[in-house]
Order: structure tokens, then sequence, then C-alpha cells
């Protein structure tokens, strides 16, 4: 069972030292560097300012919420009790719900995925495949168990210090270790699901997400039906009472799940984990994730999009509804993309029309704050723009299909549409999902402030979203000499600027009439850019 375990221990000190000599790079050492005294010298000065930072943060967290526990008044004091004993349970059933999240992620994905190099090298040696899961198991654990037990320790010492009592080990110390082990037991079972995932047929993967799914919804709701007992067992374990059991129940149920793990791991073949082999590309540009956080996620999606399964296929049709079509498998295909879709309809438009229509200008003129009129007007268009500037990636998502069109030279000269007929086609499916969005969002201001509102809402909010649209389909422009070409965010900045100006001019009932002069004004800088 434990066949080469003094090969898989090297090799996971091997990645170990590279994970530390990866973060200490970031702070300007080097652990391949160290060869004289003074190199040595700033090693150990990192280390222990890392050390210092870490214990003076921990004193300040524990200090913050032993102090947010004191109250004056003995009214205050027996509600403060309450609410600390509810918290304390609520921290105890939060692993349990931990484990059916993790569970669902495990049966979707593998429990661990090695390098390519690791898996061709540990390959061609005697290691069993259980000793090696055991090896990769333990660190996960322990770190989880130490993150659960830091965050129980400090509930504990709140729920201590609300209830009378002194916040010290003695006290926090078994609340603590029952944390950080049911921690541990939710990661556990969650290994085991994902093990159970590499001996299932990809065929059947699916039904097992549906059903690890169901199971966890369920016992979520078990959870939230038991959470007195958790604020009985949570008391119980501050106060020392005989009978709480809970930490030798926590490390007995982790123990039975790293058994039952390493059982499981027995009967896996020794091919189980090459199909989900991590690039070796990728661990040669972790680098990139300090400085260039940004192009490492998009590395990582696409690493992932690459070995995705293709979903779907093309229908049998001609003419024009060939690209509405594939516009809208590559919609389904790249479901990642979703949630920015559905930020873009349902936060940036809503808040766009709310801030670039003058609501805030009424309200300020009301108070008489910011400024009156003007002042509210140009605070809530700077508000929405500095925020649209944030979140450009937004409006790209939704023309993320004709920019791929247009980057694609060789299919772009045999598409039989032209540019502007090119967007409208792409962008649709992308825009249908945010518009969906804004309406569900501005369904509930029909009860609040009337059907025709929330329909002038919806109008501009619709507006609004073909303007992101637009504004994300100029990263297609092509680079002319001598021809102005506009970014994304310049664009936004120019459609918030003229929006805010319109809507300040017209009356107040026809302000989605400035929304639809800005995007038709948007749409013939746009198609103008293009051609």
């Amino acid at each position: 069972m434990f066949g080469g375990l003094s090969t898989m221990l090297w090799l996971k000190r091997k990645h170990l030292r590279a994970s530390a000599n990866f973060w200490l790079w970031a702070a300007g050492a080097d652990l391949d560097d160290t060869r004289d005294l003074s190199e040595r010298i700033y090693l150990l000065y990192v280390a222990v300012i890392v050390c210092g930072c870490a214990v003076a943060c921990w004193l300040w967290l524990l200090g913050l919420v032993t102090g947010s526990a004191q109250t004056d008044s003995p009214e205050m004091a027996a509600v403060t009790a309450d609410i600390a004993l509810l918290i304390a349970g609520a921290a105890l059933a939060l692993p349990v719900c931990a484990a059916a999240l993790w569970s669902v992620r495990a049966a979707w994905r593998a429990p661990w995925a090695v390098s390519a190099p690791d898996a061709a090298w540990l390959a061609q040696t005697p290691v069993a495949l259980a000793g090696w899961n055991l090896v990769e198991l333990a660190p996960r654990l322990i770190a989880r168990a130490l993150v659960g037990g830091a965050a129980g320790y400090l509930v504990a010492a709140f729920a201590a210090t609300a209830l009378g009592t002194q916040a010290d080990l003695v006290i926090c110390l078994p609340y603590a270790m029952t944390a950080g082990l049911m921690t541990s037991a939710s990661y556990a079972l969650a290994w085991v699901v994902g093990e159970i995932r590499l001996r299932v047929a990809g065929r059947r993967r699916l039904a097992l997400v549906c059903a690890i799914a169901a199971a966890g919804i369920m016992l979520v709701v078990t959870t939230g039906a038991l959470l007195p007992r958790f604020a009985g067992i949570a008391q119980a374990l501050i106060f020392g009472k005989p009978g709480a059991s809970a930490p030798i129940a926590a490390a007995a149920g982790t123990l039975l799940l790293v058994a039952t793990s390493a059982v499981v791991a027995r009967t896996l073949p020794a091919c189980a984990l090459t199909c989900d082999a991590g690039d070796a590309s990728v661990y040669a540009v972790r680098r990139m994730a300090v400085y260039n956080p940004k192009l490492y996620r998009s590395l990582i999606k696409s690493r992932r999009a690459a070995r995705r399964r293709p979903i779907g296929h093309m229908p049998c049709i001609r003419g024009t509804a060939t690209v509405l079509a594939r516009s809208a498998i590559s919609l389904v295909r790249r479901y990642d993309m979703l949630p920015q879709l559905l930020g873009a309809g349902a936060v940036l438009a809503p808040m766009g029309v709310a801030l670039l229509s003058g609501s805030l200008a009424e309200m300020s003129a009301a108070s008489g704050m910011l400024g009156g009129a003007t002042g509210g007007r140009i605070l809530g268009a700077a508000s929405w723009l500095l925020f649209a500037l944030s979140c450009s990636e937004l409006p790209r998502a939704i023309a993320r299909t004709f920019t791929d069109d247009m980057g694609n030279r060789f299919m772009r000269d045999h598409l039989p549409v032209s540019t502007p007929v090119l967007l409208a086609l792409d962008a649709l499916p992308a825009l249908a999902v945010a518009v969906v969005a804004s309406l569900l969002v501005c369904i509930p201001l029909a009860w609040s402030a009337g059907v025709m509102s929330a329909l002038g809402a919806f109008s501009s909010a619709l507006a609004l979203d073909i303007i992101l649209a637009l504004c994300g389909a100029l990263d297609a422009a092509e680079r002319t000499p001598g021809k102005l070409r506009l970014s994304c965010e310049s664009a936004l900045g120019l459609s918030a600027v003229t929006a805010a100006l319109i809507a300040a001019v017209i009356p107040t009932g026809l302000a989605p009439l400035a929304f639809w002069i800005t995007a038709a004004a948007v749409a013939t800088m746009v198609i103008r850019a293009l051609r």
C-alpha cells in the first residue's frame, strides 16, 4: 500500500520547495541563489517579517473580536449572548455546508490533478496509488484544519466574551479543534467523492453530479433545521460541560474518511489520473500570477476550455441563420461567460439607468446635498463611469463571438454577410441573456413605482445593453494609420457623458430617449470604425 513512499515524499518536498520559492521570489528572495551569508541573512529577515506580520494580524483580529463582544448595558449583553450562541452554532454547521459544495465540485473534477511530467515519471516507478493518494490528501487536510481551527478560535473567543467568560486558550481550544477537524472531515468526504468520480465512466458523471447536488441540498436543509442543536454543542464546548465529545467524534470521522479514501484508492487503475493531468506549461508561467494575475487566470481558463468536450452541434441550415446558430452554440459552450453577461444586464445596465438618468440628482436637490441637482448628475455619471471602466470585461463578453470572428481572417473573408450584420448576429444571443437579466431586475419596479416606470426603466436598460455590446465590439476594429480608433473604455466614457448630458436637457419623463439617442450615435460610430 505504501510502496515507493520515499519517492513520493521526495517529489512532494520538491513541489513544496518550488511553491515556497515562488512566493519568496515575489518578496525579492530566492532559495536557489542563497550562496553567501548576506543572501541567507536577507532570507531570514523575510521569514521574520512574515512571521511577525502574521502574529500581529492574529492579535489584532483577536482583540477586534473580543472587543466587539463587550457591551455596557445588561440588555445589550443579553442580546449579544444570544447572537453569539447562534453564530457559534452556525460556524459549526458551516463545514457541513462546505462538504456539500466541495462534494459537488469533486464530482465534476478529479480530487487532485498532477502535472503531466509527474504522472509520466511516477508511472514508471513502483508507486502505490493508495499511498500517493494519502500523500496528496494529508497536506490538504492539515491546511484546512489549521484554517478552520483559527476561524473557530475567533468564533469561540467572541462567544466566550459575550457570555461573560474570559477568552483564554483552555476555553477556546476545544471549539477550535472541533471546527478544524470538522473542516478536515468535510474535505475528506469530498475527496472520497472525487475518487468515486474517477471510477465512474464519463457518461455517468453528470448523473453523479446531479445525485451529489441533490444530496447536498438535503444536507444543507437538514443542517439548517438542526441549527439549535449545533448551538447547544457550541455552548457545551465553550463551557466545558460533560459529554462534549464533539472533538473526538470529529477526529474519528476524519480518520474513518481517510481510511475510506485509502481503500477506494486501492481500486483505482494506474491511468486514472493521467486523463486529468495538469499542463506543464501552466507551471512554467506561475510567476505571472504575481505581476499579471488577469493574464494568468485567462491562461487557466483557456486551458480548461481546450480540454472541455464540445456541447451541442451545428444544425443543418444555410445562409445568415448559420452565423446566428454558431453564435448561440458558442455561447452555450462557453458557459463560463454567463456570469459576466448576467453582471452586464443585471448590475451594470440598471445602475447606469439609475445614475445617468438623474435619479441621484433628484435626491440631492431635495436634500440640498452634493451641490444640488447639477452636482448629483455629475457625481452619478462619474460613479457609473468609474464602475464601468473597472468592469470593462462585461461589455467585451457580449461582443466576444464577434471579436473572435473578426480576428479569424480566413473565416471572415468567407462569411456571406457584412460587418454590421455579422455584429448583430454574433452579439444577439449574448445580448438576449443580458436583456433578460435587465428585465428580471426591472420587474420588481412595477410593484413599487408602477408599470409605466418599469417599462421606461427597461427601455433605458435595453438601450444601455446595446451600447455596451457596441462598445465591446470596438476591440475588433483594425489599426489603420491616420484613422481614429477608440477603445472600449473610451467609448464607454463618451457614451456615459453623452447620455448624462441629453438626460439633463430633455424632460424627466423622456429619460429613455436619451439612452436611445446615445445608442444610435454609438452605433454610427462603431459601424464607421469597423468598416
